[in-house]
């Protein structure tokens, strides 16, 4: 399947795909900096920088994906909802589907998009001829020790069979997978006064109140303004620190060196945020076990 990856950050959307076994075509991407993490990962992708200068052809893609702005979706916002300055870019993002015309579009947001949102999302899919389903997907599930919920919508240009469940939702009754997930939550749940034992003791300290941390086995959801300040504090060998660049990427299932040869500022290294490479991973092989079956 072709690719083309809208608000591309620093590629965690299109990673996560090919990793699936898909072709990245082309990304768009406005912020420099973060052009120059894409061109050294993705040697020979076409990169535009402006979706609002984009145009697609028809037919060129199989797959458009993409998190638009949740800036003023965000419960961390200033409001508006998807109507805001930055979140109305929902709107371009409707267009190039509705020009490119793809097999499946695949939009992620903040959760908060359920209250802010999503009922505009569906319903424009909707009018462009897309049949859409949706889940929320928590990725300290996938692999990566990070609480981070986000919303997953997928539009199918040609429609969804009623007896098809493409995020599989049906086999979240299933009791041995409740017992899966309780046996991922226990092992976040660090004691240093039992385990004593542990070779390289390490733990996340997540922000309770300007004044107060609590110690987990679990890092917060990541966020570009931790540049400015810190949810997080990391306990490592008995040193308290911040969280640093190569561990967030870690937190997202990205390559140790994704930045490595990009000279990037350790602030920008801070901003660079977006998707969890694994859950990403997992939807494309969903969409991929869908396409054959139909």
């Amino acid at each position: 399947m072709k690719v083309l990856g809208l608000f591309s950050g620093i590629g965690g959307f299109e990673l996560g795909l090919r990793e699936a076994g898909m072709e990245i075509v082309t990304m768009c991407e406005i912020e420099d900096y973060c052009r120059k993490v894409l061109r050294k990962n993705f040697n020979g992708v076409n990169i535009v920088n402006d979706v609002l200068e984009l145009t697609v052809e028809p037919d060129k893609y199989d797959v458009l994906c993409g998190g638009f702005p949740c800036t003023q979706i965000s419960h961390a916002g200033k409001g508006g909802g998807i109507e805001g300055k930055d979140s109305s870019l929902w709107k371009e993002y409707k267009r190039l589907i509705s020009e490119a015309k793809p097999k499946y579009a695949i939009i992620e947001n903040v959760s908060a998009i359920l209250s802010r949102g999503i009922d505009v999302i569906l319903q424009d899919l909707a009018e462009i001829g897309y049949d859409a389903t949706w889940t929320m997907f928590d990725s300290k599930y996938f692999g990566v020790p990070q609480r981070r919920r986000r919303v997953y919508i997928v539009g199918v240009r040609d429609g969804i069979p009623p007896e098809s469940d493409l995020f599989q939702l049906g086999k979240r009754n299933n009791p041995n997978l409740k017992s899966e997930m309780d046996f991922i939550n226990k092992s976040f749940e660090w004691d240093f006064t039992e385990n004593t034992e542990v070779e390289v003791p390490f733990a996340f300290f997540t922000r309770q109140r300007s004044d107060q941390f609590a110690c987990t086995g679990l890092s917060s959801t990541l966020m570009k303004r931790d540049y400015k300040d810190f949810t997080d504090l990391v306990l490592m060998n008995d040193i308290l620190r911040r969280v640093t660049p190569t561990e967030r990427l870690k937190l997202q299932g990205f390559p140790d060196d994704w930045f490595d040869d990009t000279d990037l500022s350790v602030t920008q290294q801070f901003t660079c945020n977006g998707m969890t490479v694994p859950v990403i991973k997992y939807i494309g092989d969903l969409i991929q076990q869908f396409d054959n079956e139909i």
